[in-house]
């Protein structure tokens, strides 16, 4: 079953369609929560998944004797469904923050936590979730189709919408051998250090790297220590790009606070690996803007640009 990329307007209520994204009160420290949930709410295929319920129309199908707690994918699709569905200006992710520790054990009602961390936390226990619920159909039906939430072992919708990998390779500069590693990814976090803008990042984060000195390569071929160049590169780009920039500097460094400027249009051909089949990938990448806005007392609204629907922008 394919992603659907884009917006499926018979799924929205109608003020959704035509209106800002709902908001969601602040219960007390809950701005990282806020955040996560409105980014992952308006990324168009996992909405369109949640609003069809594929995901609980299946887990509810198990007996109750599997199911020893709540379902921490089956919670995510509720809320984001809600934030679609209802006619209001203004809601309550209570269930969620009750919920805190079946997505994070350490993470605590009105507590501060990082908005990145909890991201990673919900996108991996939606994907472990996936996993255990395509083997467990796998072993009831022994050998029937495999669960609908993905492709073969390992696929889930959550790794189709969110997972891409990529390259490390390490060229030795005396004998050309070359040795690549590849790395699964559901994001990628970009330091900020000098640099003032995506662009200027993303050509950091990827710039070749001439490890040389004391920090020479051991050759398998030339059985030595040698000098060599290390590149980065994206050997599959994600259906939908998680970008995290880095705003602190160290663990006892200051907060980063500058703007970062960034383009409507995000161009990944220059970062592609050679090896790669796609040579220039139009990707659909959550677009989340640094502007909040306050209203009523202490609630956080998200502002989402708005064009072709809910604010959305194709990333290059």
């Amino acid at each position: 079953m394919g992603l659907q990329m884009n917006w499926q307007p018979n799924l929205l209520h109608q003020k959704r369609k035509n209106g800002p994204p709902l908001g969601l009160k602040n219960l007390g420290n809950t701005c990282y929560l806020n955040s996560v949930l409105q980014c992952l709410t308006y990324t168009p295929p996992l909405a369109n998944f949640c609003l069809k319920n594929q995901h609980s129309s299946l887990c509810d199908s198990w007996s109750e004797a599997d199911r020893k707690r709540d379902c921490p994918f089956c919670i995510l699709e509720k809320r984001i469904a809600r934030s679609l569905s209802v006619n209001l200006s203004l809601d309550s992710p209570s269930k969620i923050q009750n919920c805190l520790r079946i997505f994070a054990e350490h993470f605590r009602p009105n507590r501060q936590e990082d908005a990145h961390e909890f991201l990673r936390y919900v996108i991996d226990a939606c994907h472990n979730t996936c996993l255990r619920l395509k083997k467990l159909q796998q072993q009831r039906c022994k050998g029937a189709e495999s669960y609908s939430n993905g492709g073969g072992c390992g696929e889930t919708v959550v790794k189709e919408i969110f997972g891409g990998a990529l390259q490390s390779q390490v060229k030795c500069l005396s004998c050309g051998n070359e040795s690549n590693k590849t790395d699964e990814i559901m994001d990628i976090s970009l330091d900020l250090f000098h640099s003032n803008s995506l662009k200027e990042a993303m050509q950091k984060f990827f710039q070749p790297e001439v490890l040389d000195g004391s920090n020479k390569y051991n050759c398998d071929k030339c059985k030595k220590l040698v000098a060599a160049r290390k590149q980065m590169s994206v050997l599959q780009a994600p259906n939908i790009l998680v970008i995290q920039l880095k705003r602190f500097e160290g663990i006892f460094g200051g907060k980063i606070d500058r703007a970062i400027a960034f383009e409507e249009i995000l161009v990944l051909s220059s970062y592609m690996c050679k090896a790669s089949q796609v040579t220039c990938c139009l990707k659909a990448v959550k677009r989340r803007l640094k502007e909040c806005k306050k209203e009523d007392s202490g609630n956080i609204v998200d502002k989402e640009k708005q064009k072709n629907s809910c604010g959305y922008k194709d990333y290059r």
